[in-house]
């Protein structure tokens, strides 16, 4: 009889056994928490695109997005300057320019960098508890902040930035895709940009 309790005892709820829970995302997804927000998350990256400003400025020289990016995993994920481009809706890729080719341009860019950042939503409603950092590969020039090469973000930190593409023939409307290659990996993020 007391054998019988307590194997009772030791299996009651075994007949209820709930479903596992997956503990990390397997496969990217793609949301949109928002006017003109898109989300991206995957096993390695989160990232948050804000494209209000490029989709109110067509036909411009250069695409200038609001990023937020965090990681996903326990470690560090390095994101390289060097592997950051978008596609345009034609096909044609378009790296993120050198910081070099960047500052030579700043001059004429200046005015949209200030038209940008005033019109940009703010990307940290999504940081929970995560601290704030700077995507610095772009920083103006003369403001005393040295231009990464490589961005090392964790889950616990959401950084954000203007990331500025030069566009040959200028901004259209289509379907984009922003896109960041890892060493195994690669998150790829559509957006849609549309004339009014």
């Amino acid at each position: 009889m007391a054998v019988a309790v307590i194997l009772w005892i030791a299996c009651s709820g075994c007949g209820a056994v709930k479903p596992a829970m997956p503990n990390r995302i397997t496969e990217p997804m793609v949301d949109l928490p928002g006017r003109n927000l898109v989300r991206y998350r995957d096993m390695t990256v989160e990232i948050l695109l804000d494209t209000g400003f490029a989709n109110a400025n067509l036909g411009e020289d250069w695409l200038v997005l609001n990023v937020a990016v965090s990681g996903m995993t326990g470690g560090a994920t390095a994101i390289d300057r060097d592997r950051i481009s978008v596609r345009t809706p034609d096909g044609t890729t378009v790296p993120l320019p050198s910081y070099r080719d960047f500052n030579a341009a700043y001059t004429e860019l200046a005015p949209t960098q200030r038209r940008a950042t005033l019109a940009s939503q703010p990307l940290d409603f999504t940081r929970g508890g995560r601290r704030a950092c700077s995507i610095d590969f772009m920083p103006t020039p003369g403001s005393g902040t040295a231009a990464k090469t490589v961005l090392h973000v964790t889950k616990n930190q959401l950084c954000v930035g203007l990331l500025d593409f030069p566009v040959p023939g200028g901004v259209q409307p289509g379907t984009w895709r922003f896109v960041i290659d890892f060493e195994e990996t690669r998150a790829v993020v559509p957006f849609t940009l549309e004339a009014p």
